[in-house]
């Protein structure tokens, strides 16, 4: 009998490696990814202790279509996959006068396409296992549902995300497919080392931001309760209901508690 695997990208840090963690302390069988080989062994040794059952680390940037391709046919090749959790994601947070052409297809590409991809790969296989219940987790972010100063692009590659999760539940529906979104606000991870190089834009939600950990939580518990999306922390869902019911007011505050993000001369 094959063996059943969880799947997490970007599990080299920050939130991917929490939810190694948070399967591998249940026993489970997990496929990580990441571009950091050094990093990827050490959440494979961490994983292991914690209790893993298998850990197969699989070091490689998915950038590409080929890359992505190999990456799946790879799990797929070692036993069934019952979870596919897409935690891979690329930041920076500046103004968009100051992003170029490259930077703004970078964005794009890894967040939002790479992740239309995956998802459609992953969801393809899952259909022809024999497996009674399957689930596709993919991180959006809060920057998605608000948006800030110096996230234009950020912003837009995650609430196509978010999107993208909605419509592929649809396309799921009637499948043993179950889609997840998490919503995660600022999270204190070296995510932020990147994305915002000058500490500026951190400096500004470090005090709303929260842990990996205690968004592998809520990503362990959405899926085992099979719901649609999460929000993590909740005070960011109560604040996006807030700014719905008066959205000028709401963005000329935000805007006046960040550092100015217009164009230049």
């Amino acid at each position: 009998m094959s063996q059943t695997y969880t799947v997490i990208t970007g599990a080299s840090s920050g939130i991917g490696q929490a939810f190694a963690y948070k399967m591998a302390s249940e026993g489970r069988n997990i496929i990580i990814n990441g571009r950091n080989k050094k990093r990827l062994n050490e959440t494979k040794k961490q994983a292991k202790e914690l209790g893993a059952g298998q850990v197969l680390a699989y070091t490689a940037d998915l950038v590409t279509g080929d890359e992505a391709e190999k990456f799946a046919q790879y799990c797929f090749d070692k036993g069934q996959i019952e979870n596919f959790v897409h935690c891979l994601g690329f930041g920076d947070f500046s103004a968009i006068s100051d992003q170029a052409y490259s930077q703004i297809a970078k964005l794009t590409h890894t967040n939002l396409l790479l992740t239309m991809f995956l998802s459609k790969r992953f969801a393809a296989g899952m259909l022809d296992q024999d497996t009674e219940a399957n689930n596709i987790t993919l991180i959006a972010s809060v920057a998605g549902l608000i948006q800030t100063p110096k996230s234009a692009v950020y912003a837009a590659s995650k609430a196509g995300v978010h999107a993208f999760a909605n419509g592929l539940r649809q396309d799921l529906w009637s499948t043993k497919i179950k889609v997840t979104c998490i919503l995660p606000g600022p999270v204190d991870t070296a995510f932020f080392d990147i994305a915002d190089k000058d500490g500026s834009y951190f400096e500004n939600v470090q005090s709303f931001a929260t842990t990996p950990e205690i968004v592998a939580d809520k990503m362990a518990t959405a899926i085992e309760r099979g719901q649609f999306e999460v929000i993590v922390p909740f005070y960011y869902d109560i604040m996006n209901r807030l700014m719905r019911l008066a959205p000028s007011l709401a963005y000329r505050l935000i805007h006046m508690t960040y550092e100015k993000g217009q164009f230049r001369d």
